[in-house]
């Protein structure tokens, strides 16, 4: 969970657990990791309460290595966050994945065939492409390739349409195929004539060269067609979404606060928690008074001891939340240290193994850790995911973030000759020059995901 649903998730256990309370602003509170360390579901009531307050009284040196170190070295007065930098939102709507994961858990599907369809979403990128071969998801889950592509066919019939698709060309023909089937169910009279059916599918899967470089002349001869009907087929056509993913993009809705915040201290970058809406906890003291124990009887007494158990157990999560989110953020900013200083083109790659390997975690924690989490730093706001991507080697023997690359694609495009644009084996080229081994087809990839169109395209040609 983010910050804000920790928030909320502090708040109901206040309002539903008689043993706990907030420790106000100008009070000194114990942190949530001092807790007991047996289990107090084993003792009585009255030993229970005693553990749970000599812990707190006897706040120690074993316990303040546990708090989170950077904050503890590095903040100072001067680390408050102001009000201004904490309403330095982003706004967001469900993602595409959040979407997509909704559908599959409507999908009866058995335990071993909804992972594999999970780590399928988990490669299908904002645009709604998948960026894995069905190889490479077949080798990452031992599976065989056939049934990851049959897994796939099933979520390339979920919403948004032509969502899963490899390229382009597969994209279109899912929407086609999906316009097509949807029309006969909802409508007694076809809108799309058989003739205008064929066609189309026959542009988009036959000659797709031809209509992504708008060369139309060419096209309606392949077609054997005229003015009228080609227009048609492009007028059909141009209903469709190139990107499906699009209508997921990050826009107005609900406010995100970041969940740690980079600041320089010095000459070094060091991350900071975002607690200021955190509740402070701690274990009501005078609970004999204050609940009037001594008046309970043994079921009420039973009830007390389950919510001291369970006021130990939030204590020791919100403890555990705040430590390995820290110490996640620790590795990227040290990791990322050039990019807060000098830009997107010195991100360097990074994986959630790498990250759990050096934490000595489970990558599956680092990935639940970094999930649906925004890190706020001197480059803007970022989702904690956004540092975790794939590397490509250079000539040199180094490697450099599939996101540079991608940035370097989006820059030499932007300053090509408009009458003489580079195609996706010259852009290829030029970054070979700068001793960076990018193929074709990974170019292409890249220009895709940006929207940016083929060489050819940039030429646009005309209906005739």
């Amino acid at each position: 969970m983010n910050v804000l649903e920790l928030q909320q998730q502090i708040l109901a256990e206040l309002s539903e657990n008689p043993l706990l309370e907030e420790v106000s602003d100008h009070e000194k509170g114990p942190d949530e990791d001092e807790s007991p360390t047996r289990d107090p579901g084993q003792e009585s009531l009255d030993e229970v309460m005693s553990l749970l307050l000599k812990r707190q009284d006897d706040h120690g040196p074993e316990e303040d290595e546990l708090r989170a170190p950077v904050v503890e070295r590095w903040r100072g007065d001067s680390d408050t966050v102001d009000p201004a930098v904490y309403e330095r939102v982003l706004f967001t709507r469900e993602d595409l994945a959040d979407h997509l994961l909704v559908q599959l858990h409507l999908a009866r599907l058995s335990m071993d065939d909804f992972n594999i369809a999970e780590r399928i979403i988990g490669n299908i990128d904002t645009d709604g492409f998948l960026r894995a071969s069905l190889g490479e998801v077949a080798e990452n889950t031992k599976t065989p390739v056939a049934k990851v592509k049959q897994l796939l066919r099933l979520i390339q019939e979920f919403d948004p349409p032509g969502v899963g698709a490899r390229d382009l060309k597969e994209c279109l023909k899912i929407q086609l195929r999906q316009l097509f089937a949807e029309q006969e169910l909802l409508t007694n009279s076809d809108p799309f004539p058989a003739r205008l059916r064929a066609l189309t599918k026959k542009a988009v899967d036959k000659h797709f060269d031809l209509l992504v470089s708008h060369k139309y002349s060419e096209l309606k001869k392949a077609l054997g067609v005229g003015d009228k009907t080609l227009k048609s087929v492009i007028g059909l056509i141009e209903t469709l979404e190139p990107r499906p993913g699009s209508g997921f993009d990050r826009e107005s809705g609900v406010p995100v606060v970041p969940d740690v915040y980079v600041v320089k201290r010095g000459s070094r970058f060091v991350p900071i928690l975002n607690e200021q809406t955190l509740p402070r906890l701690r274990i009501v003291r005078d609970y004999q008074n204050s609940l009037r124990v001594s008046e309970l009887g043994p079921e009420e007494r039973e009830f007390i001891k389950q919510r001291a158990t369970r006021a130990n157990w939030v204590m020791k999560s919100i403890a555990q939340w705040k430590r390995t989110m820290l110490r996640v953020a620790e590795v990227i900013v040290e990791f990322e240290a050039e990019f807060f200083e000098k830009g997107t083109l010195f991100l360097k790659p990074l994986k959630l193994t790498d990250v759990a390997t050096r934490l000595e975690l489970h990558e599956t924690t680092v990935g639940r850790t970094v999930s649906n989490k925004f890190i706020d730093t001197p480059r803007g706001v970022f989702e904690m995911k956004y540092f975790f991507h794939r590397g490509l080697d250079t000539l040199g023997g180094t490697r450099v973030s599939s996101i540079t690359v991608k940035q370097l694609v989006k820059e030499l495009i932007a300053k090509e000759r408009p009458d003489s644009p580079y195609n996706d084996q010259q852009i290829s080229s030029v970054l070979a020059e700068r001793r960076i081994k990018v193929s074709r087809r990974a170019i292409a990839k890249y220009r895709e995901s940006l929207g940016i169109p083929p060489s050819h395209f940039r030429k646009r040609q005309n209906v005739t």
